[in-house]
């Protein structure tokens, strides 16, 4: 199965707003699996993957980055977006 690393923080509002549809696909989708990744608790995978805004989702296909989006989504668009669309 995919991977999407979702880089989030609890501060942040349009996380909170994506935070619901995120959980929602993780149960209704089997394209790939959304792993929550707290900005303040993982500094080195902020670093590594430079994250400078959240939200910020990022398609992993066998292990290797496919694409990366910024910003709040709808369900439709994140469901675009591990979709390859």
């Amino acid at each position: 199965m995919n991977t999407v690393y979702y880089f989030t923080a609890d501060w942040c509002k349009p996380c909170e707003k994506v935070r619901p549809i995120v959980k929602q696909l993780n149960h209704d989708q089997t394209v790939a699996l959304f792993q929550t990744i707290d900005v303040d608790d993982n500094l080195d995978l902020v670093s590594r993957f430079s994250i400078r805004s959240v939200p910020t989702f990022i398609f992993f296909e066998e292990g290797i980055e496919k694409r990366r989006i910024t910003g709040a989504q709808t369900k439709e668009q994140l469901e675009d977006f591990i979709n390859g669309r």
